[in-house]
This record gives structure tokens, sequence and C-alpha cells, in this order.
């Protein structure tokens, strides 16, 4: 039953929405009796004639896309106000998964938002976020072939079944054209980097019986260096509380372990500090890791459509879709950084170098003559070298992704009363990975021996030093997607009030991937990377049935049910999602809706099959800093406490699926020229499927310290953690949508057009013995995104629009750790606003011509004072693009 809580909550948005309407324009009557076409909208099964229904839709269309600046599929997800829990991007250039982007739909989490292509699902990417969520890239759907978005914004595992629970994102492509269009496009950058090409045909041609349309693109875009950016170079950018440059240049150094200091003591810096590319700040010999990083990377894609329709009968059409995108990605960071890896024992007369990682591997030297006299006249203690190894130039990751799907079917009548609608697609996404830039710990070692009394780091490394050294990891992917589903639809009987009507039928899926690194990265030999491994197939078989049932007049109930069953390793078995919904129309312009659902999420693959994915992540060691007498805030800011832990994740065969509550009340009215609607949300989940952070688990080290392994000779860190059934989150807040339109006879047509999303909750607890606790407070998470756009069209082939995108300032992402003291800094991050401008002309009936600015005003990610990482602001909901110039040009024939 629905707690008096949110029936409260849900009258006071509605008392939101009156008072909106009473500062409204004035407005014209909607025109009536057309005779409108019934066709499929996201979120039902059921045909019908309007696009609004209980379940709230956000459409954007090709042309919305191109006047509002968005030059990428993931530009616009990004832009949605619904995506309050910030997008993964490509900005993730020390992640698993730098190729790929993909949404978080209300904050429900990455993975939680199903994404469909006409409809139909598409193959996960086969490298998981984190190297355990697996998640639908959208990086690679080509923005030139795109009809229209719609955006499901409430629950609908009912209607779709597994991922649905922070909503649907369906990608309708193009079907029918019948000119030949040509479009280019360039755009550059205010301060350099990141320029793109794009160019794209489409054409096609049809007659009574068949349709054939065929799409090509092909994009180019430049990387965007740290050195393009601002301040963004250098570890010292935006002069954040958190900014220094690495302590790794070259130097050595004795272990806290041994130091009569108690903490790491500088032994020695290299006498070639600058010589070797590095910096003398403070005393010790540095490095600017910034320099050498990329904000976003290389990418370069081709992408192939085409799609057939043929009337095989008058009740019977025959339909068909085949794409492929080829893609690549090169991405680029700085170059290794070599430290406590390997240890220098001096005991006496000797000093033994020997791996942390092999203790196996080990060799004894004269300390007098060894290593270049580094440890001559040492104390006995344990010593190591902070080296960045920028002889190995940087570490990069060259990817290659090839897409393909098809997808072929029937659809018509099997009587004159019920439709139908069969088909078959596969969907496969391969991804292959190549990098360079790093070292073996048994090569590395060689490096260190193959000196007559071993090699200083203190001193160049030679070529023959590095090829002894080098390697090559490697990684392969694939994820693939087999679907048949077979559905009928029409009209049931006649009631008082109307016509009952329905949709059922039954689908079937397989799915299977693998993900595998080179033996090597499994292994965890590599220095400074781990691997990933893990293969596994799963059958779902799912039965659905939706009924619409006019109540009474102007009253229309709609029950859904659908169950799902999967055939894996796995505790999911069954799952039934039952959703219900009413629409009220006591006027034809105005619509009263409310939906209930219950929502599931299947395990992801990667957790289930996954072998133990091992990484490496640099953390702040809030254990030993807390050990040593300082408090949080002062451990974030010392650079001595950086480390870099280990960190193992295991897969979990035993897990169960996710579950959801989803609750919707709302109203749309429409009565001409002007539009508002307004919807209160609240989203539950439970169960979630949690695998805690390195970073996470170390700031709360007392009650996850099973998690946490410290050697107790070397010092070294690792933190285990596995895919557990553990936390539940609450989502809860409201969107509006107000639109206008003024038709003046002397200046032409005015749209204006507003969008916000407002979060009211977002709470967490991560055990049913912890707290409740809420981001809000926590820090992270905006509570407001809004879009404004104003469109001008002075005649019928010029149009001027602007776009202001608004994200609202909120405290910063670990702004918690603070809490109780006195803050040093302002934990809280500011407001962001951006602007577009876009300009289109249309020189003749077959040429149009744009051009545009985005990000007008050159508006700065918001810099976070809590984050203790480069580059100091979040990714998620921030771009270092800056201001972008750009143009295109449109042929018809």
């Amino acid at each position: 039953m629905m707690s008096k809580t949110r029936i409260a909550n849900a009258v006071r948005w509605t008392l939101f929405a009156g008072a909106s309407f009473a500062v409204a324009s004035p407005v014209m009557a909607a025109d009536d009796g057309a005779d409108l076409e019934r066709i499929e909208v996201t979120g039902s099964r059921i045909k019908r004639t309007d696009m609004e229904s209980a379940s709230p839709l956000v459409v954007i269309s090709s042309e919305d896309i191109a006047s509002q600046g968005f030059n990428s599929t993931q530009d616009v997800l990004d832009s949605l106000t619904q995506n309050s829990g910030g997008s993964l991007t490509q900005q993730e250039s020390f992640g698993f998964t730098p190729a790929a982007s993909g949404v978080n739909l209300r904050g429900a989490g990455l993975g939680r938002t199903l994404t469909l292509i006409d409809g139909k699902r598409v193959a996960k990417y086969p490298f998981a976020a984190g190297g355990t969520q697996n998640f639908t890239d959208t990086s690679n759907i080509p923005v030139g072939a795109i009809e229209r978005i719609e955006i499901l914004t409430t629950g609908a595992s009912a209607i779709y079944g597994s991922d649905a629970m922070g909503g649907v994102i369906n990608i309708i492509l193009k079907k029918n054209v019948e000119d030949t269009i040509i479009n280019a496009y360039v755009s550059d950058t205010d301060h350099g980097g990141r320029a793109t090409n794009k160019i794209s045909l489409v054409t096609g041609s049809s007659d009574d019986n068949s349709s054939m349309l065929l799409f090509v693109e092909h994009e180019k875009r430049d990387r965007l260096k740290a050195s393009d950016r601002w301040s963004l170079g250098s570890d010292l950018a935006w002069d954040h509380p958190s900014g220094g440059y690495s302590g790794y240049g070259a130097s050595l150094w004795e272990t806290k372990a041994t130091s009569a200091t108690g903490n790491d003591r500088l032994v020695s810096n290299s006498d070639s500090c600058t010589e070797l590319g590095f910096i003398e700040s403070n005393g010790v010999c540095k490095y600017n890791r910034a320099g050498d990083r990329q904000l976003l990377p290389d990418q370069e894609r081709t992408s192939l459509m085409v799609k057939f329709t043929n009337e095989l009968s008058d009740n019977h059409q025959l339909f068909g879709r085949v794409d492929f995108t080829h893609a690549t990605v090169e991405q680029r960071i700085e170059a290794m950084a070599v430290g406590d890896d390997f240890l220098f024992n001096v005991s006496g007369n000797d000093v033994t170098l020997s791996s942390k990682a092999r203790p196996e591997l080990s060799k004894t030297y004269d300390k007098a003559t060894a290593f270049g006299g580094d440890f001559a006249g040492q104390d006995d203690g344990t010593y190591y070298y902070r080296r960045r190894a920028a002889e190995f130039g940087p570490r990069a990751g060259d990817f290659t992704t090839d897409n393909f799907s098809a997808v072929f079917g029937l659809q018509g009548y099997l009587t004159d009363d019920i439709g139908y609608e069969t088909s078959w697609s596969l969907s496969r996404q391969r991804i292959d990975k190549e990098e360079s830039g790093y070292a073996t710990i048994n090569g590395y070692f060689d490096y260190l021996n193959s000196c007559v009394n071993g090699c200083s780091q203190l001193d160049a490394i030679s070529q023959d030093q590095l090829d002894m050294a080098s390697y090559q990891p490697s990684q392969k992917g694939q994820s693939t997607l087999v679907s048949w589903a077979f559905g009928i639809n029409g009209d049931l009987f006649e009631l008082d009030a109307g016509t009952v009507q329905y949709a059922a039928g039954v689908e079937m899926n397989r799915e299977w991937f693998y993900d595998r690194s080179d033996v090597f990265s499994q292994r965890g030999e590599i220095l400074t990377t781990g691997g990933s491994a893990g293969q596994g197939s799963r059958k779902q078989y799912a039965g659905y049935a939706e009924l619409s049932i006019p109540v009474v007049d102007k009253l229309t109930a709609t029950l859904a049910g659908r169950y799902d069953y999967y055939d894996d390793a796995s505790d999911v078995g069954g799952a039934f999602s039952p959703q219900v919904a009413l629409e009220y129309r006591p006027v034809n312009e105005l619509l009263l809706r409310a939906l209930w659902a219950k929502t599931f999420r299947a395990p992801d693959m990667q957790r289930l099959f996954g072998e133990p994915t091992r990484a490496y992540s640099t953390i702040t060691d809030f254990q030993q800093c807390a050990a040593d007498g300082l408090t949080p805030s002062a451990c974030a800011q010392n650079s001595n406490y950086e480390i870099s832990a280990n960190v193992v994740a295991g897969a979990n065969p035993d897990l169960e699926e996710e579950k959801g509550e989803n609750w919707n009340l709302g109203l749309v009215y429409n009565p001409g020229n002007f539009d508002i609607s307004v919807d209160w949300w609240h989203v539950e989940i439970d169960n979630i499927v949690t695998a805690l952070s390195a970073s996470y688990v170390m700031s709360k080290y007392d009650k996850y310290a099973n998690m946490i392994d410290r050697d107790a000779v070397t010092g070294e860190v690792t933190i285990n953690t596995q895919a557990i059934n553990l936390s539940n989150r609450t989502l809860e807040g409201v969107d509006l949508a107000i639109g206008y339109t003024l038709d003046t006879a002397a200046a032409g047509t005015f749209k204006f057009r507003l969008e916000g999303s407002y979060q009211d909750k977002w709470e967490e607890q991560l055990d049913a013995s912890s707290p409740v606790e809420s981001s809000f407070y926590e820090g992270g998470i905006p509570r407001w995104r809004a879009n404004f756009t104003t469109k001008w069209m002075p005649t019928d082939d010029l149009a001027i629009t602007a776009m202001v995108k608004y994200i609202a300032d909120h405290k910063g992402v670990y702004a918690s750790d603070y809490f109780g003291e006195v803050a040093p800094f302002d934990v809280r991050v500011d407001a962001h606003t951006e602007v577009n401008t876009n300009l289109s002309y249309n020189l003749t009936d077959n040429v149009t011509v744009a051009a545009g600015v985005n990000n007008l005003f050159d508006a700065k990610p918001e810099v976070d004072n809590t984050l203790y990482s480069w580059p100091f602001f979040d990714s998620s909901y921030y771009n270092p693009v800056g201001r972008e110039f750009y143009a295109s040009a449109e042929l018809r024939f």
C-alpha cells in the first residue's frame, strides 16, 4: 500500500503544478476530430494514437539534436535532466572502459537503465565498468541515423523485463527517406584539441510494395590533451588543496617500517632530475603527471546501416535492418610509477633486491658498490626507489570496436482484429585492446640486475634495458545477444466506456560473453595494471500480457504483467513484474496519470561468471594515517599517505536478482500552443548487488577491516571485495516541463521550453544494520538539473536556437569526510551553466547550412575541493571541452 508520506509528497507536487498553471500565459484550444494512426510508444505494447500515456515519456527529435548543438548520442543523453546520477564517459581514462559511455537515469545506477534500438535489446559492453558492472555502450551509435530518442522516465520491467529500473532509452532510427541527403560537419575548440570531422549519407527509395534505406557515416575526433585546457595540464590544476606533483620522479627513500622518523624518509634525489624530464619541488625530484594525460581520447568511427520493408501481401510485411560499426579509440595516460614494488634491504655490508609481488625474485650485492653506490653508508633498513618510468613512454591503450546487429521480422494482421509482430535479432559487440608502456615484474627485475653491480633507478634507462623489461598487455572481449519474439495486439471486446485493448507475447533470449586479458595480466605480473577474465552464457524466457480497460468514461486502467525465467547457474530463476496504471482525461486537453510497477534486474554476467579482477587503485591510507594520529582531512591532504593498493574483486554465482518498486503521479495539460507536464516519481531498489570501492573500504576501515589485508613485513595493502546482494536505495523527486509557442505577424514564431528535474530524496543503506545515508548530505549529487531552450524562426528558412543547461550547486563527493571538523576550504561545488547556440538557414529547397557555438561563455568544469585526485572535478557531470565552434552543410537531391 502506498504510504502516507508518498501520498503527501504526491499532493504537494500536484499543488505545485496547479500554481504553475496560475502563472501560465493564455493558451489556444487544440484541434479535434483528426483521424490519427495508432503507433507503439515506448512504455507500452498496446498501440495508441497519443504519445502521452500513464508512463511519462521524453521525446527528443533529430531536429532537436541538431538545433541544440549535440554532435553525439552520448551528448544528448548527458544533457537529460533526468540523468541525475551522471554518466559514464570517455573521460574515464584510468578505468576499464575508456572507449565506452553509459547513462545513469534517476541515479538508479549504471546498467539499471535499459537501452533499446528500435525497441530491441542490444548486447552489453563486454568489458565491465570497474571490472564488475555490465552496461550498454552508447558511444558508437551514429547520431545521424537517429530519427528520435524516446526516454521513458519510470521503471518498466512489466513491459521489457530486466534492467528497466531507472527508465528506458529507446533510440529510434530513420526509416522512410525518399531523398539522398549528404551532411558534412566540422568543429573545433577555442583552446585547441577535440576537433571533429564528420560526413554522412542517407538515401532511400520506395514504391507501393517496398522501401529501402542506406545510411553511411564516418567520424573522426581528435584527442583532448590535458595541456590544452586551462590549468588541467598540471597536477597543480585549479590551485586545488589536494594538488601536487607526483612524488614519483627519481629518488631513493627509506620505508617508514625502518625509518627513525616514523615516516618514509627521503635519502637522495637523482643528480639528473631535470635532465630526466622531472621537476625539483620542495627538495624532492617529482613529476607532473597531468602533462602527459589526456582528457578525451582519439576516436574514429565508420557506421553502415541498411533498412528495408517489403509488402508480402495486404496483411503481411517483411522488415529488416542490418548495421555495422567499426571504431578505434586511442587512450593515453602518463608513464608507469614504480615504487615499493621492489625493495632493497640493507643488512651489514649487503643490500638485497627483492620483489614484493614475487618473493622468489631476490639477489644480493655489496652495498658499497651496488646500484651506483646509492646505498653506500646507509644504515640497516628497507629502501625503495620512487621512479617514474618515463623512458617506457605513456601507458597507451588502443581499442578496436566492431558492433554488428541484424533484425528480421514479419508484421501485419492475422485477422481483421489481431495484429502481430515476430522478429529474430542478433547483436554482437567485439572489443580488441592492445596496450603499451608497461613492464612485467620479472622483466623489470632483470633490468635492475642487468648492470654489473645492479642498476640505479636514479640513472636513465637504456633502450636495451627497455627492451628487456617492456611488455604489451592485451585484452579481448565479446558480448552476443540472440533474441526471438512474437507478439499480438488488438481490440478484445467492447465495454460501455469503450474498447478493451490488449497486447501479449513471448520472448526468448540467449546471451553469452567472454572477457580475456593476456595470461601475464591475469596473473598480476604486470606493473601498475591488472587484468580481468570471465566467460559465461545464459538463456532467458519471458511471457507478457497487457490490458487497457476503459473503466468509465474518460478513465482508463492499464494492467501489465511479465514473467521472466533465467536458465543459468545463478539464483535468479523466475521473476514476475506487475504494473498498474491509470489515465483520467476530464477534458481532452488534460491528462491525470498514476502508475505503480515492480521492477527487477538480473545479476550482471561479469558478476556471475567473471574470474577475480585484479587492479591497482591509488587511495589514501586512512587506516595508517589515523594510527599516526592525523585527522581524516589532514590525511586527505598529506601525499605521504597516498598508496597504490592491490584490489581484488571476485564474482559470485549465488547472486540473486535486484528488486525494485516505482510510483509515478502526474498530469499533462496541452490546450494548444501551451503545454505543461508535472510528474512526481518514487523509486525503490532493494537487494542491490554491491562491490565496495577500495577508497570507500579504506575510508571506513573500522567497519570493513575484514576486507583489508596489510602485509606485516612490506606494509603492502590488498583490498578484497566480492559482489553481494546487500544494499538498498530510495530515490524521489519531480519532473517539470513547460512549453509555449508564440506566433507573431511581424517577428515570426518563438518556441520556449523549460525542462527540469528536482530530486527530493536520494537515500542509501549499505546493509540492514547500517544507517540510512542521504547522498545530498554525504555529497556528490546535485538536486536540480534544468534545460531552457528558445527557438526563434523569423522566416520559414531561418531558425536561431539558444539552449541553457543548468546543474545546481551541491556538496562535494567526499564532503562528509570533513563534517565535524572545520574544513579548510569550501566543501560545496558551484552551480554550473552552459549556453549552446545554433543558427540554421535554408539557402535553397535543397541546401541547408548551420553554425553554432557550444558552451558559448567557455564555462569550466566546477571544481570539487573534496576530491583527492586530478582533475579535481566530477567527470560524470562536467566535460572539459570548453567553447566549441561548429558548422554543417546538408545537401538534398
